[in-house]
């Protein structure tokens, strides 16, 4: 089965680490992008309001969800 990103990143919401204050955080946001590659998701993240501790979230998030069986 493959997921998007975001379908993964909503599954993480339970999750008492920074990956799931991350995907609490987006949760709703309707600006959150549905699919794309990483680079949809770091123009998404790399906005001028996005603090380093959510930057450094979303690269975690990223290389777990990178690292899935495909």
């Amino acid at each position: 089965m493959t997921f998007t990103f975001s379908g993964w990143l909503a599954e993480q919401t339970e999750r008492d680490d920074v990956v799931g204050e991350l995907a609490r955080s987006v949760r709703g946001d309707e600006q959150f992008p549905e699919h794309g590659d990483k680079a949809i998701f770091d123009g998404y993240f790399s906005a001028e309001n996005t603090v380093a501790e959510t930057r450094e979230a979303f690269e975690r998030a990223w290389d777990e969800f990178e690292g899935l069986p495909g």
